[in-house]
């Protein structure tokens, strides 16, 4: 029991007794700066990307074309003017083929000779963009408060020469 009051004696003598004031006073804004926070951020997006290609001329020969069309037509007039009375239709017939044949021929001969064409190739790509942006997180405030400077963080915005409402404590203690 003498232990316990011993404890009690001891915490009661070193506690201090204090007394606060609140008080409302004005401020003046002196200056203001902007805090910002800067995120980054990647955006994935879809892009159509082209771009100019050399094609050999082999892969764009196969098949039966319009040049193809126009050596048969050239072909079949030459045969046409060849031929005579009841031959005149096959001497066409056999104009256009061997016009076609001729063209294709060309086509061949140009593809063995490795030539190439330029062709646009188009395909669809992910693409991540990377964007930063400024958010404001606040504002530090120098603040002319009874002839003292203070520097206070606040989230609202107020502008230089600003009249503001500061709530001022003053604490008296005994030590």
């Amino acid at each position: 029991m003498k232990f316990i009051f011993s404890i009690l004696f001891i915490f009661l003598s070193s506690v201090s007794f204090s007394k606060t004031i609140t008080k409302l006073t004005n401020g003046y804004v002196e200056s203001v700066e902007v805090l910002k926070k800067y995120v980054t951020q990647n955006i994935p997006k879809r892009e159509k990307v082209c771009e100019i290609k050399r094609v050999p001329v082999q892969k764009a020969s196969q098949g039966f074309g319009a040049d193809n069309l126009i050596g048969a037509l050239i072909g079949g007039a030459i045969g046409n003017k060849i031929g005579e009375g009841g031959g005149k239709q096959g001497s066409t017939a056999i104009g256009a083929l061997i016009g076609s044949e001729i063209v294709r021929k060309d086509k061949q001969a140009r593809a063995s000779n490795n030539e190439f064409v330029e062709k646009e190739v188009c395909r669809i790509q992910n693409i991540t963009y990377t964007e930063t942006s400024a958010q404001i997180t606040g504002y530090k405030l120098n603040i002319d408060i009874d002839g003292q400077i203070l520097e206070l963080i606040s989230n609202k915005s107020y502008n230089p020469g600003d009249t503001i409402s500061i709530r001022k404590k003053i604490s008296y203690s005994i030590d």
